[in-house]
């Protein structure tokens, strides 16, 4: 098989996304990155970061692949979830206080948390293209929603805590841990008691 052939066919599996270490890892030379950029194929997005120039690409993904510290939260962590049929208008992500943002470009809110909340729910979830990205589960997303409900459309805050209380697989030991150590248990407790009435 050509080399060309080798990267259109890991691609897609890949969400239209490749790195010049991922060519690099399956021994191809990187120039046939170039020359597929030359021959309008793909498009350089970012350094050693390509994508299809057909636009049929992953952005949670590619995201993600650019910036492995950006974590999936808020509304996207509840998209990637499969919890609302709303298509986020900006991509939500969560980085520790201390990194610097002006590298995340694009449509893209970002949130700061303290390192120690920073990996707590943290997951791993599917996108639509079936990439693996990383991403706060339910419970986490469930307190950072309680936390700053000034800041959440109050239709989406009330369906997603009703739809969370009348889930089954709900985990609420693990959303009663997070709650203390975010210092907001008081808060959740009174939500989901008013929920729950």
């Amino acid at each position: 098989m050509e080399y060309a052939d080798k990267i259109r066919k890991k691609m897609k599996t890949t969400g239209g996304i490749i790195t010049s270490r991922e060519v690099k890892e399956d021994n191809i030379p990187t120039v046939y990155l170039s020359r597929m950029v030359e021959r309008g194929e793909l498009i350089r997005a970012d350094r050693g970061i390509y994508i299809d120039s057909n636009g049929d690409f992953d952005e949670y993904y590619f995201l993600q692949k650019r910036y492995k510290v950006a974590i999936f939260s808020y509304v996207s962590a509840l998209y990637l979830h499969r919890y609302t049929d709303i298509i986020p208008e900006e991509i939500e992500v969560t980085v520790y206080k201390g990194y610097n943002p002006h590298r995340i470009k694009g449509n893209v809110k970002v949130h700061y948390v303290t390192k120690a909340f920073y990996d707590l729910g943290a997951t791993e979830s599917k996108t639509m293209f079936g990439n693996t990205v990383r991403v706060y589960n339910l419970e986490r997303v469930i307190c950072d929603f309680i936390k700053n409900r000034n800041e959440i459309e109050s239709e989406l805050f009330s369906k997603t805590i009703n739809r969370y209380v009348r889930d089954v697989n709900k985990d609420l030991k693990k959303l009663n841990e997070y709650s203390k150590k975010m210092r907001i248990q008081e808060k959740v407790n009174d939500i989901l008691e008013v929920v729950y009435e």
